[in-house]
């Protein structure tokens, strides 16, 4: 077991969304305990992601946001996306009925060695390609 953890967009673009302070607050929790434990992994596209939503949706300061995706970049491994990921991703596409870009966060987290993939969007506890989707946001 390796270990690592993927964050997806979401769980990055909750840690600074003011209007859902429930949500804030896990993904903050979330985030600093994978800092902590130097486990945590984010890619190109989580990042580009990331921006793109916090300034259309969030209606935040593109300053700003640029400062947040420096900090997330500082703090955790990022993977920049290849080729093989793409078709990796588009292999995952295909056999899991999946979005490309859903799947491109799974080749990601894949070629990361990543055993687990946070996201609000996937389908917890589904395994694609030895990767488990988690909902940190799931009510128990």
């Amino acid at each position: 077991m390796s270990g690592k953890e993927f964050l997806d967009s979401n769980i990055l673009v909750y840690c600074v969304d003011e209007d859902d302070k429930t949500k804030q607050q896990t993904a903050r929790e979330l985030i600093a305990s994978l800092i902590n434990t130097r486990t945590g992994r984010i890619s190109t596209q989580t990042l580009q992601e990331f921006f793109n939503i916090s300034v259309k949706k969030l209606k935040r300061n593109k300053s700003t946001v640029q400062k947040d995706v420096t900090d997330f970049a500082d703090v955790f491994p990022v993977h920049i996306n290849t080729v093989k990921d793409i078709l990796t991703a588009i292999t995952i596409s295909i056999k899991n009925q999946l979005s490309f870009y859903d799947s491109l966060i799974i080749a990601a987290a894949k070629a990361e060695g990543c055993e687990i993939v946070y996201s609000e969007d996937l389908n917890d506890g589904q395994e694609m390609d030895g990767v488990k989707i988690v909902n940190p946001f799931r009510q128990e």
